[in-house]
């Protein structure tokens, strides 16, 4: 493999434990002010001994917009399969156009008119209901007790999970996420498939008997009619529980511990929730905090990429958490500021595989802005925040804290 750098000082971002006290930016940095791309040698998980390391907005914009060369069917993500796997081949995440265009079309059927009327609706009463919750017992850990509720509680809903199975979502999502991260070939993922599907399969069922305005209804129904297979129906839907859970979990959990942490960046959202522009916070949140912290694709043919040549099966990570401090693309990267005028982050992916669900993800965190302050719920810290390992979640763990209200604080004072 010819490299178009060596530096032995950048630390090995295959490596979980170069990320366990934070993300590595000044690497980042360093990685993107390099001639040409970095090689990072991995001991497992890709087809070549490694990956490039694209770090630079418009590189990853360039990449995603050529799927015939950059492609998916070895997985979206790094540790990648050994071979397309015929189970993955009914995932939209793992296909390239046309399959994955059309899965798409059917996909953005789900997010029709009548259900998207319920999101505001469905996110609220779920918010409000985890405050009561969460002011009621006074100390909590804000990522178990409200990273985690929210958007699963969220998703359930939209999905159409009944009330009690809640809590099958939470477990499912956090296990599925892990296996993901093991360099086996995917075996660990296929390994969970069959209890999830198993139920989604018996989820259809119901929701064929009694329809209703909510994302398992409209799939089932799509299936019903032939335009996506029963296989492409249960992978779509596992796919809804994931990534409907895991950007909404970590950006609650990581913006709150900001806040918490850095006096600016407190200082910053508090003047912004008054002058009520929310949608700007919620966007420099996502740019800052880069929940899904890269992507994969697979080289499908020997390619000059602007003077550094890629073999096929050579393993590209672009770094969504680098691009988004691209200073080519957002002036002074490293500042927090919810005012930008423009902020083209690529929080929720970029090209053919953006998130679909994202202005559903950017409602639940703007909610939960709102609500707090309407109720004047503040936080403190509580202990120690403690992080998780990994190379492709920016993970957050614990954040302990104590909760009040300004009717508390009042009665107090």
């Amino acid at each position: 493999m010819s490299t178009d750098t060596i530096a032995p000082a950048i630390p090995d971002l295959s490596d979980p434990a170069t990320f366990a006290s934070g993300v590595p930016h000044q690497t980042f940095d360093a990685v993107r002010q390099m001639p040409g791309l970095y090689w990072q040698p991995a001991k497992a998980g890709t087809l070549n001994g490694g990956f490039w390391c694209i770090t630079r907005h418009a590189d990853i914009v360039e990449i995603e917009r050529n799927p015939e060369v950059f492609s998916s069917q070895w997985g979206p993500f790094f540790p990648t399969l050994p071979a397309p796997h015929p189970e993955f081949s009914h995932n939209i995440m793992y296909n390239d156009p046309p399959v994955h265009s059309r899965l798409r079309r059917a996909a953005a059927r789900s997010f029709g008119p009548r259900v998207i009327a319920n999101f505001d609706t469905w996110v609220r009463e779920i918010v409000v209901e985890v405050l009561e919750d969460i002011t009621a017992r006074g100390e909590v850990n804000w990522v178990g007790d409200v990273a985690a509720i929210v958007p699963s509680r969220v998703i359930a809903r939209v999905i159409g999970v009944p009330h009690q199975d809640r809590q099958r979502i939470v477990d499912w999502t956090l296990t599925i996420f892990d296996a993901a991260e093991q360099p086996n070939g995917g075996e660990s993922i296929l390994a969970l498939l069959p209890d999830v599907h198993t139920y989604l399969e018996q989820l259809r069922t119901d929701k064929l008997r009694d329809p209703q305005d909510d994302f398992a209804t409209v799939l089932a129904q799509c299936a019903e009619r032939g335009e996506i297979t029963d296989p492409e129906y249960l992978h779509y839907l596992t796919l809804l529980l994931i990534a409907g859970f895991e950007t909404t979990h970590t950006v609650i959990a990581q913006s709150m511990r900001l806040i918490l942490e850095d006096p600016q960046i407190a200082d910053a959202t508090d003047r912004v929730i008054a002058a009520g522009n929310l949608d700007g916070l919620v966007d420099e949140f996502l740019r800052y905090v880069t929940p899904a912290m890269n992507m994969a694709r697979t080289v499908t043919r020997d390619i000059d990429f602007h003077g550094t040549q890629m073999r096929k099966g050579d393993l590209v990570q672009m770094f969504f958490t680098a691009a988004n401090r691209d200073p080519a693309v957002f002036a002074d990267p490293h500042r927090f500021e919810p005012l930008r005028t423009a902020n083209e982050h690529m929080a929720f992916g970029n090209g053919p595989h953006h998130c679909i669900g994202k202005n559903l993800a950017k409602l639940e965190l703007k909610i939960l802005f709102e609500e707090m302050h309407r109720r004047g719920v503040s936080i403190a810290l509580n202990g120690e925040p403690r992080r998780g390992w990994s190379t492709f979640i920016n993970k957050l763990l614990s954040l302990p804290i104590v909760v009040t209200t300004a009717d508390r604080r009042e009665a107090r004072s």
